[in-house]
């Protein structure tokens, strides 16, 4: 049994403040640790339902947030940004399961912590074929691509709610509970370590059992992406296939969902670049 852990980390338990998850602050600091605590509880469980290679993409901001050195032997981590397909780099090596872990709801979802899309300052929303998605949704439909079935997702209530709606008989482990954007009611540690590693237990059976299936979608996607700034758009425009709708949405026909989800970082990028370019102009 091969196992792919991709790790966010606005859904980890007690995250509630920019001041968790932005490098370079003592309260990051702490919550990396509790990542990683998390991402433990999930080997262990793994291991003991008979996983024989798990594979950790670290897939949060600069994509170096897991104390690697924390981690047990034989795991492997995928670290660093940019990588090919960003927070699902390596799913094509051959895994029969996924676990999404620390995930967080999409843009505009309400009593969702730091809800976003992929880049909560370049995206207002992601659309594959008019549907508005989340990181959770174009992640398991890049699994599913590959045959493999998201069997497992951790975060806040609002993403295990999408979660369980779009693959029947995945298995959540709530951390916490959104009151506003920036506010929760969360589980102890200790309470969702225990939580996560029974549940990576009964994923794995199901998994085995064939009571999982991928998330699949058919190829030809009209992919959409709407963005905060024009000057974005005004460059993700000059992509060979855009269609410029107006001034803030840009569209792409796209062959499959692996087209769609490098055109979704190449603009991510772009935009990241631009972000900079404007920042310095105004000093």
């Amino acid at each position: 049994m091969k196992v792919y852990i991709s790790v966010d980390m606005e859904g980890i338990g007690g995250v509630v403040s920019l001041s968790h998850v932005l490098s370079g602050s003592k309260e990051y600091e702490r919550f990396r640790k509790w990542l990683t605590e998390e991402v433990l509880a999930v080997i262990e469980g793994a291991r003991e339902a008979g996983a024989t290679k798990i594979t950790v993409a670290d897939s949060h901001g600069g994509m170096t947030n897991i104390l690697i050195e924390d981690l047990p032997e034989n795991v492997e981590v995928v670290s660093g940004f940019p990588r090919p397909i960003c927070m699902m780099h390596g799913i094509w090596e051959g895994y029969d399961t996924a676990f999404f872990i620390g995930y967080h709801a999409r843009k505009g979802t309400r009593g969702a912590i730091m809800d976003h899309t992929i880049a909560g300052r370049i995206f207002r929303y992601i659309k594959i074929n008019q549907k508005e998605t989340s990181e959770f949704y174009l992640n398991a439909l890049l699994a599913g691509f590959y045959n493999i079935p998201v069997s497992l997702l951790s975060g806040d209530a609002a993403i295990c709610r999408e979660a369980k709606t779009a693959i029947p008989g995945i298995e959540v482990v709530i951390t916490k509970q959104g009151i506003t954007r920036w506010s929760a009611k969360t589980k102890t540690l200790k309470s969702i370590k225990r939580e996560l590693k029974e549940a990576a237990i009964r994923a794995i059976k199901k998994v085995r059992e064939r009571k999982i299936k991928p998330l699949r979608i058919e190829d030809n996607i009209i992919l959409e992406l709407g963005f905060y700034s024009t000057d974005t758009a005004d460059i993700v425009e000059m992509i060979p296939g855009a269609e410029r709708v107006d001034g803030l949405t840009v569209v792409f026909k796209t062959k499959n969902i692996l087209e769609a989800y490098k055109l979704i970082e190449l603009a991510m990028i772009i935009g990241m670049g631009i972000d900079s370019l404007v920042q310095k102009m105004m000093k």
